[in-house]
């Protein structure tokens, strides 16, 4: 039996559309062992059709968090028998993210630990870290967490855009901090300060490693290579980071605007 739990984020941009194979073939891949998915848009139709085949393809077990906003719904999908779930709250917030929080408590090869899956607010720096006071709590010292999740936020020590007019004029609101004089000054990452700030760690920083984009490829109104996607742990589950990847080729580039992340734990290396 494997020591490593792989865990992935993933958005795979309007329910993956017509991109929706080659995403799971992608996903089939990285053999992941619990997977966040963002902007499930219209999986809920047809009985759930795409959310069942999304399962079956993975060979998974589907968590279904129902979005307030567009249709963006979050699944996350665990790989039973080794992991399995005895408690599930698709909402934490009562209503109060623009997407939805979740809340599982899964256990691995008997090993319990709590699993956040988010898609916070992608407009907004400021509900954005209204919402990031929701996920705080689960950053204590005593508890074996995992936060997944589009994050919609660079993370601390990431650069800012070489040039902002990357971005277009009207969209800087929602990435940018606004200054007592109205101006904008550099990116807003109060979320993602609120979140390191209560204790959880940064796997590709833990490992010393430069944190690879995860968003920017596609273009458009946003060219901007920059960090949204994350796996972010506890302190107590942080001797266990073992690797930290985003899989970004041209193959994977063509599937989405964003890219998946993936973090590896060894499990092996937890006083338990």
């Amino acid at each position: 039996m494997s020591s490593l739990l792989r865990v992935g984020s993933y958005n795979i941009m309007d329910g993956g559309e017509d991109r929706w194979a080659g995403q799971m073939e992608l996903l089939a891949s990285l053999d992941l062992d619990v997977l966040g998915i963002q902007e499930a848009k219209h999986w809920e139709r047809q009985d759930h059709a795409r959310l069942h085949a999304t399962a079956e393809t993975l060979g998974m077990q589907a968590l279904f968090a129902p979005s307030k906003s567009h249709g963006c719904h979050l699944v996350l999908f665990y790989r039973w028998p080794r992991v399995s779930c005895a408690r599930f709250q698709p909402d934490i917030s009562g209503g109060r993210f623009h997407h939805t929080a979740s809340r599982a408590l899964l256990k691995v090869d008997g090993f319990a630990m709590q699993v956040l899956h988010t898609h916070l607010h992608p407009f907004a720096p400021s509900a954005r870290l209204k919402e990031a006071g929701w996920l705080t709590e689960y950053a204590s010292a005593d508890e074996h967490s995992l936060l997944i999740g589009d994050l919609n936020t660079s993370g601390l020590g990431d650069p800012d855009p070489a040039d902002w007019e990357q971005v277009a004029a009207h969209l800087h609101s929602r990435h940018r901090q606004m200054l007592s004089d109205g101006s904008y000054g550099g990116t807003d990452r109060r979320a993602m300060h609120a979140l390191m700030n209560a204790g959880f760690i940064d796997p590709p920083r833990y490992l010393g490693l430069t944190p690879p984009r995860t968003a920017g490829h596609w273009g458009g109104n946003e060219k901007w290579d920059r960090r949204s996607d994350y796996v972010l742990v506890s302190p107590l589950l942080a001797p266990a980071i073992h690797e930290h990847l985003v899989v970004d080729t041209p193959i994977t580039q063509a599937l989405g605007d964003h890219l998946p992340a993936v973090a590896v734990l060894n499990l092996t290396a937890l006083n338990r």
